[in-house]
């Protein structure tokens, strides 16, 4: 196992609480509670491996000192077992905090599901999908709101988007991003051949109001247009969808769902500012180091990153080289210990690389 920054995390969170108690600025109060909330689950996990080792060592100590016909020896030895065990599953855990740092792991975000090659098949995958990260985003404790749909008449939608709000957000879904393909034998197949379809999900931290970062509507280019129903059709006359385009990166969005021609407006500018953020922190993060970008294995939506093998009951990540079973546990919430798994490869690679 490699070696944890037990030591380090706890001298850093106890600074932290000096600091707290030494500073009377409330936006530096602010800051410095925020960031022992975040720390807190790691210092707590810290304290856990040191008392465990402690431990350990001195029931090591009293084992060596006994004679094996001893009656005491066996209760030691079974309590050594179930502190090892304990301490695996502590170190276990903390590594899923420790993979590196994406200067947007605390926002929100916005998320985007298209289907790809596959047709009706496709669609439908998407909705499962869907549903599957509506299932994590309710065991991680965030709130999960639709906020397009664009459904393909023969069951499924083509485009979803949906906006997942809560704390970390994007460091749970980063890994998402990217082309997810599904082999399976359709329900509407008859001779029992196994097609294979494609999807692509898009993740986007969600810039909100209060955010730095802000768009100069200068570089925005706004259209209006009637909405546009399946096939193409217009579903009203009035001008009320608006397509944004960001002249500089040729970046846009559009939306035609809410009420009135303004709310669309509103709804498609956030969109294009996550879109144009994400864009160009995408291109600041290569240009500090392309090899860091690999690590953390940020696939943009032309690279498969995963196979879904129904008749196998598979998942395989290809980025990781890693295999999971049960397909249907995964697809109903169960994504969330691949997710894990993953965050504890990158943590492995990452102290690894600080030899720690």
């Amino acid at each position: 196992m490699i070696e944890l920054p037990v030591d380090d995390i706890i001298q850093k969170y106890n600074l932290l609480t000096q600091k707290l108690a030494q500073t009377t600025q409330t936006s530096e109060v602010i800051n410095l509670a925020k960031e022992q909330k975040r720390l807190e689950p790691q210092f707590e996990l810290a304290n856990l491996i040191k008392k465990l080792q402690n431990s350990l060592l001195q029931n090591q100590e009293l084992l060596d000192q006994l004679n094996d016909g001893d009656e005491l020896k066996e209760l030691i030895k079974e309590e050594l077992r179930e502190q090892k065990q304990k301490l695996e599953n502590a170190q276990d855990e903390l590594m899923t905090y420790l993979s590196p740092k994406d200067s947007r792991d605390e926002y929100n975000i916005i998320l985007e599901i298209r289907a790809g090659a596959g047709g009706d098949e496709s669609s439908i995958f998407s909705t499962e999908m869907l549903r599957m990260y509506n299932y994590l985003a309710n065991r991680l404790g965030f709130s999960f709101k639709i906020t397009h749909i664009s459904p393909n008449p023969v069951g499924g939608y083509k485009e979803v988007i949906a906006e997942i709000v809560g704390t970390d957000v994007y460091s749970w879904f980063k890994y998402e991003g990217g082309v997810h393909r599904v082999q399976r034998v359709p329900a509407t197949e008859k001779q029992g051949r196994i097609h294979t379809s494609t999807i692509s999900v898009a993740v986007l931290p969600l810039i909100d109001k209060d955010n730095d970062f802000k768009l100069n509507l200068k570089d925005v280019e706004i259209t209006t247009s009637t909405s546009q129903g399946a096939g193409g059709q217009s579903v009203n006359t009035t001008y009320s969808a608006v397509k944004v385009r960001h002249i500089p990166t040729g970046i846009e969005a559009r939306s035609q769902d809410e009420r009135s021609q303004q709310q669309n407006k509103e709804k498609a500018l956030q969109v294009l500012t996550s879109r144009v953020f994400n864009f160009y922190e995408e291109k600041r993060l290569a240009e500090e180091s392309a090899r860091r970008l690999e690590q953390v294995g940020r696939a943009d939506r032309s690279e498969k990153i995963r196979t879904y093998n129904f008749p196998q009951d598979r998942l395989t990540d290809h980025r990781y080289n890693q295999n999971w079973n049960n397909l249907a546990g995964i697809m109903s919430g169960d994504i969330y210990e691949v997710i894990k798994q993953i965050k504890k490869i990158e943590a492995g690679k990452y102290l690894k690389n600080l030899k720690i």
